[in-house]
């Protein structure tokens, strides 16, 4: 890898001990963006909740533009391209915030007047309508433009190349973007490596499993929102949860078997909290003991999906939300589950208990107070959703009503017999584990409600219609009233089972080719639901992400829970993010998802937030320098990488300085090159709102590669003059008169004029960060400021 001309380095020696105070800048001009200013776009914030921030409340009606992360120069004099921050904060909280670039003019309120205004003259949103973005973004399913949001990547830097093309840096990855003019993305993301090639990621890196749930459910309740619905749920295998607990799921994810070809991975998976706080519920399957119920209770899971309803209702009956020693918490007057707290599910009835998907397994849930019934469907020959979780007919629990054998060898696909045939050729009373019993005498109301159905048997195959009547019949029939009351709202969670992959099962058929598509899956669930008028009370499951799409094209009215597990061929049916044929996983509608990359094997060592926060750009446009924003993870140094990018091979060519952070130095906000050498840098801590604070504009000047740099005081940002009083505010405002300040926790602009004025601008964070407007506890401004320098730069 070639070695490039760059390092930087101290203008006048000052690497042996603190810099002397830099006499303060002044104020020449004056400019703000309002914080409740919003451009054209949807509605955003909503996984913020209704929580007020700073007296706002989201989510909010349009998009809020929000404070700089970046300044670049415009084709127009006077005029700017500001590049909006990334949205709320976290990957989780973004998906509805667009990323976008603003045309700004700002009329500066100077020394000879002025209206102190920032008039926004036009925006571009960020987009890949080519499809060049290879993992899940938030609109892959949505529109055509594909627009990018600050759940897709956290654009901090911006660089307006020769060509009028953009580069942006990003700290999810961290990722180098190539956009045109109109924020089109021109080719794929650009990941970071290191001089040996090697991959630099970010604990949001989209190439790591941790990161890849959110991503994906994004994508689906994009979709779900755009068709009108709610947002889905997200239910993975309990195992895969990262429950701080390295062995849980061991068997299925670090001992994977012989010749299976596959390698050891991480089973700490999907983080609950992450994934609440991207607004999605978190329902785990399939949990039957007692400890690990408590477990996942104490985790904050959002319900549960059992194979013994019994004992789930008895650990969730005794829980303690509040901390007060009392169980019950989770209950309502009459003992049933409060299912706004949390949702208590029977897995196809009840499976350790009873057949399961039978009207007693059924009522054995039911009587067990579940908030959710989960059943499996396949359609029949004509047309109507049965209960059943293989596609066969299984003899392990079918036997044929007329006596003749049936035997795994004579196992038949129900897509090949009628509902007629089905039922009354089978029963499907057969016990497959050790505590299941079909003694009609512990289901009353499953053969009441069979005989009056005209069922051959109680242990007949149900189709979905009727599960949804043996429900009402329950209701009415039911002599306890507090199970009466809850089978009138139970809710039921229906799964389409669908394999797309193309291998074949046991039986040599092609597992693709076993079922119904998703489509016809989707419509047959749907109509049977509206027709039974149980439609408000449907979700629909499936590990078969088409399906759900499907589903919510079709209604609105209906949950949508994504499943998701890891049961691999050979010694499993592949379901669900194992790739298949040399490409990505076939079960997540096209989506990729990185399979078995995990965090044990490639750590990150770019911190959360810590990427492409600076990025400075050559004069001759040949060169990008994307600098960290914090020192990499585990690193004894306090200091920040400078990586060089030669524009024209796309390479990366090795580290071009390291950044010595000053010793109150939490992070850079910007880095910009004034010159073939010199450069400025801005730093600063986490504080706002505090005049004692540490935030810095540094002069840097360009040498040999790799070299730890140092560098000289240019501008206390919180120690300014205004002479002409250029900065109006308001009563209790903090940094506001003869001394001036910038005392935002942000500060990620600087932009050079001339060699003694730049520009400077705050990213306001809206609506959480207040540094200006302490008395009034208001969200911050945009504030965009023309500075005079105390020394004109490179003396």
């Amino acid at each position: 890898m070639r070695r490039t001309a760059l390092t930087l380095v101290l203008v006048a020696g000052l690497a042996g001990g603190p810099a002397a105070a830099e006499p303060p800048g002044t104020l020449r001009g004056f400019a703000k963006l309002p914080a409740d200013s919003f451009g054209p776009g949807p509605s955003c914030g909503h996984a913020l909740g209704t929580t007020p921030f700073h007296g706002r409340t989201p989510p909010f009606a349009s998009q809020p533009i929000q404070g700089v992360s970046a300044l670049a120069p415009s084709d127009t004099p006077g005029t700017y391209l500001a590049l909006s921050d990334n949205g709320f904060g976290t990957l989780e909280t973004s998906a509805d915030y667009l990323l976008r670039i603003y045309t700004v003019r700002p009329r500066f309120k100077t020394q000879a007047g002025g209206e102190g205004t920032l008039e926004v003259r036009g925006a571009l949103t960020l987009s890949d309508p080519h499809g060049h973005v290879p993992f899940p973004i938030v609109h892959a399913f949505c529109c055509a433009a594909r627009p990018l949001t600050g759940a897709d990547f956290d654009v901090e830097s911006l660089q307006r190349a020769p060509d009028g093309t953009l580069w942006l840096g990003d700290e999810f990855g961290p990722f180098l973007l190539h956009a045109d003019a109109n924020g089109a993305l021109l080719e794929p993301p650009i990941p970071l490596v290191d001089a040996d090639g090697a991959r630099l990621r970010s604990p949001q890196s989209p190439d790591l499993e941790e990161a890849s749930a959110v991503r994906v459910m994004n994508a689906l309740w994009s979709h779900a929102r755009r068709c009108g619905g709610s947002r889905p749920v997200f239910s993975p295998a309990h195992v895969l949860l990262a429950d701080g607990d390295p062995t849980t799921g061991a068997e299925h994810r670090q001992a994977p078997p012989p010749g299976s070809g596959l390698r050891p991975a991480s089973s700490e998976l999907f983080d609950v909290k992450s994934l609440q706080r991207a607004g999605y519920r978190v329902v785990p399957y399939t949990v039957n003991d007692a400890p690990r119920i408590k477990a996942l209770l104490a985790l904050g899971v959002d319900g549960i999906i059992s194979d013994d309803p019994e004992l789930l209702y008895r650990v969730v009956a005794e829980h303690d939300a509040d901390g007060d020693g009392q169980g019950g918490d989770l209950l309502t007057a009459d003992g049933s589950i409060d299912a706004a707290r949390f949702d208590a599910q029977g897995h196809r009835g009840g499976r350790n208990l009873r057949p399961e998907n039978t009207l007693p397994a059924m009522e054995l849930a039911l009587d067990a107070l579940m908030t959710t019934l989960e059943c499996d469907t396949v359609l029949t020959a004509d047309g109507v959703p049965v209960l059943s979780h293989e596609t066969y007919l299984p003899a392990q629990q079918f036997r044929r009503a007329d006596g003749a054998p049936y035997t795994a060898a004579d196992e038949l696909l129900i897509r090949g017999l009628t509902l007629e045939q089905v039922q009354r050729t089978f029963v499907g009373d057969g016990l497959r584990r050790p505590r299941q019993t079909n003694d009609l005498a512990a289901s009353p109301l499953a053969v009441a409600f069979a005989e009056a159905e005209g069922l051959p048997h109680p242990y007949a195959i149900p189709s979905l219609a009727q599960l949804f009547r043996f429900v009402r019949y329950y209701a009415e029939h039911e002599a306890d009233p507090a199970r009466a009351a809850n089978a009138r709202r139970v809710r039921f969670n229906v799964e389409t089972k669908i394999n797309p992959r193309s291998d074949r099962d046991d039986h040599g058929r092609v597992r693709r080719e076993r079922g119904s598509g998703p489509e016809a899956c989707a419509q047959a669930l749907l109509r049977v639901a509206e027709a039974e008028g149980m439609l408000a009370r449907l979700d629909v499951q499936s590990f078969d992400l088409r399906s759900l799409l499907a589903v919510q094209r079709g209604s609105a009215t209906p949950g949508t829970i994504l499943l998701v597990g890891d049961y691999p061929v050979p010694m499993d049916d592949g379901t669900n993010l194992q790739p298949e044929g040399g490409r990505t996983t076939p079960w997540l509608g096209g989506l990729r998802w990185p399979y078995r990359a995990t965090l044990q094997d490639h750590p990150a060592r770019v911190r959360s937030s810590g990427g492409f926060e600076g990025m400075a750009l050559s004069p001759d446009g040949a060169t990008l320098y994307p600098m960290l924003e914090q020192p990499l993870t585990g690193s004894s140094a306090r200091e920040l990488l400078v990586f060089s990018f030669d524009v024209a091979t796309r390479r990366f060519t090795g580290v071009a300085a390291r950044y010595p952070l000053d010793p109150r130095g939490k992070a850079i906000g910007s880095f910009q090159l004034i010159g073939p050498r010199r450069g400025l840098v801005l730093e600063r801590d986490d504080s706002q709102g505090d005049l004692a604070g540490f935030k810095r504009l540094f002069e840097v000047e360009l040498g040999a590669p790799g070299e730890l740099l140092t560098k000289r005081p240019l501008l206390d940002l919180l120690d300014l003059r205004d002479p002409d009083g250029l900065a109006a505010g308001e009563e209790g405002d903090v940094g506001l008169g003869e001394r001036f300040a910038l005392p935002f926790v942000t500060i990620e602009s600087v932009l050079y004029l001339s060699p003694t004025r730049v520009l400077i601008a705050n990213d306001n964070n809206y609506p959480f960060s207040v540094g200006r407007h302490l008395g009034s506890d208001a969200p911050d401004d945009t504030e965009l400021v023309e500075l005079e320098l105390p020394r004109a730069l490179g003396e």
